[in-house]
């Protein structure tokens, strides 16, 4: 009986394969605002925007399921979370578009935009996914 609820409970994250993956791309930053989401943030909130890809927005984007997840972010060994309130349109699948006091916290010797940046979706385990390379 047990199990039954547990996979109930599951089986909705299941349809999610990202929240297993880690993903490595370019880091940018810029001024948020209202995000496609429904929400304003402030530049000096901890958010991100992923790329039209991974978002797959539909009709209404406030209602995506991918709004308000949080992410981990990785570089030079030090970590930081975001919640995802926005869409970047010019991002490559991978790629991700914080606000701009995380992109200082996260690469403070980036000019703009940094390289290799891994992150992933947090599932509430706290365990660091496993990178390919």
């Amino acid at each position: 009986m047990h199990t039954n609820l547990l996979l109930s409970l599951l089986s909705p994250l299941l349809l999610l394969p990202h929240l297993t993956t880690a993903y490595k791309g370019s880091l940018t930053h810029y001024t948020p605002g209202l995000g496609s989401c429904g929400m304003p943030s402030l530049p000096t909130d901890n958010i991100v925007a992923l790329s039209t890809g991974m978002m797959q927005n539909a009709a209404n984007p406030n209602a995506n399921s991918v709004c308000w997840m949080h992410i981990t972010i990785g570089h030079h060994g030090r970590y930081f979370d975001a919640t995802v309130v926005d869409t970047c349109e010019g991002c490559d699948y991978e790629d991700l578009d914080v606000s701009s006091s995380l992109f200082e916290k996260v690469a403070p010797e980036g000019d703009g935009r940094v390289e290799g940046v891994e992150w992933w979706f947090d599932a509430g385990d706290g365990g660091r996914p496993q990178f390919g390379n």
